[in-house]
């Protein structure tokens, strides 16, 4: 896990630098600088309009950790507050929330985040709001699972006997058993959510004006990168965004092994 801490700390300070403005680049009016191949001029090539491939995909881990940590932040909260209602509850409150679940699961979850995206105007506000939207239907279901299990154990049975209250419960007992569920579905919801902007970016209905890995993979893609020999703005978006997917499902695959043992 170590070393995909380290690749992950990489990423965060990357973003952290870019949040800060600590890398910028421009249009190169003259475009002399346009698609000026990986060397000393630039390390990681220019764009067509002469901006650095490589500020750009240090501008674009911003994004991706904003989008990533905004929208698994939202579908964690509501995953978990839908599972404790409806494991708490059940009957006509388990049947409800089932339901609303199931018809989220029932849409093609592309199709709903693009929807709700243009609902909240796209930018980077819509589209976090419509990722974190659509993805908590997984978490809920397994945290009512453990919540309608946990309600049948003997120490819980005798905790409530003894006149524990719901907050007591919630506190003592069935959050430290959902905390672990919600650590490996943050990060398995941090992927998706990475994912599905980079899509959103590629299809024209993501964030605007920034730089983004999937607005650099649409405009290779726009501009004919490969054909005319151009490789490193794709290369670049790619391969960041790939290593930053890595490092997230080295450390939930990690954090899912650790967890197994106790």
């Amino acid at each position: 896990m170590k070393k995909w801490t380290w690749v992950l700390s990489i990423y965060l300070l990357i973003g952290a630098g870019a949040a800060l403005g600590l890398f910028h680049t421009a249009v190169d009016p003259t475009l002399e600088r346009a698609d000026l191949a990986p060397g000393a001029e630039a390390l990681l090539g220019t764009d067509h309009l002469g901006r650095s491939v490589g500020i750009m995909t240090m501008e674009g881990v911003e994004i991706a950790l904003m989008v990533g940590i905004l929208a698994a932040t939202l579908a964690v909260l509501t995953g978990v507050g839908v599972g404790l209602l409806a494991g708490w509850f059940g009957g006509v409150v388990d049947r409800i929330l089932l339901w609303c679940s199931a018809s989220v699961a029932a849409i093609p979850g592309i199709l709903l985040v693009m929807l709700i995206s243009r609902l909240f105007g796209g930018g980077l506000a819509g589209v976090f709001v419509a990722v974190g939207l659509v993805s908590w239907v997984g978490i809920a279901r397994l945290v009512r699972n453990e919540v309608q299990q946990l309600r049948t154990t003997p120490y819980f049975l005798a905790a409530r006997l003894h006149g524990a209250g719901f907050v007591q419960l919630l506190r003592r007992h069935l959050l430290p058993q959902i905390a672990p569920i919600a650590c490996v579905q943050f990060v398995l919801l941090f992927i998706y959510a990475v994912k599905a902007e980079a899509v959103l970016s590629f299809l024209g209905v993501g964030i605007e004006n920034r730089s983004s890995w999937g607005r650099m993979i649409a405009d290779a893609w726009a501009f004919d990168d490969l054909g005319q020999g151009h490789w490193w703005r794709l290369t670049a978006a790619t391969v960041a965004m790939a290593g930053l997917l890595l490092a997230l499902q080295g450390v939930s695959s990690a954090l899912e092994r650790r967890w197994a043992r106790h």
